[in-house]
């Protein structure tokens, strides 16, 4: 499982794309996020992660990024990868992932 430390703004910080189908967000300022967004996403987009509180975003399969836009200020965000990852999920050559 990795983790990735991230600068986010009012518009942007995203992660690569994730090998989990699950991830524990921790941000030192409060910020809106996204599945799948672009990399300059704006505050408002979607649901809300409060400051300082550790929270679990189900990513609804492998392979999809996080996208984040702070709050106001900008900070700094902790993404780690807490899902399980399936054999199953890899195809043969096992640098790629199936959707699910």
């Amino acid at each position: 499982m990795s983790t990735y430390t991230l600068a986010v703004t009012g518009t942007s910080g995203n992660t690569a794309a994730l090998t989990s189908t699950k991830v524990r967000v921790v941000s030192n300022v409060a910020c809106y996020y996204a599945i799948n967004a672009d990399a300059s996403i704006t505050s408002n987009v979607g649901p809300m992660i409060a400051a300082n509180r550790p929270t679990d975003i189900n990513m609804g399969g492998i392979g999809k990024k996080l996208g984040l836009a702070a709050v106001g200020a900008a900070g700094v965000v902790t993404v780690t990868e807490i899902g399980a990852v399936y054999p199953s999920s890899l195809n043969q050559n096992s640098t790629t992932f199936f959707t699910t």
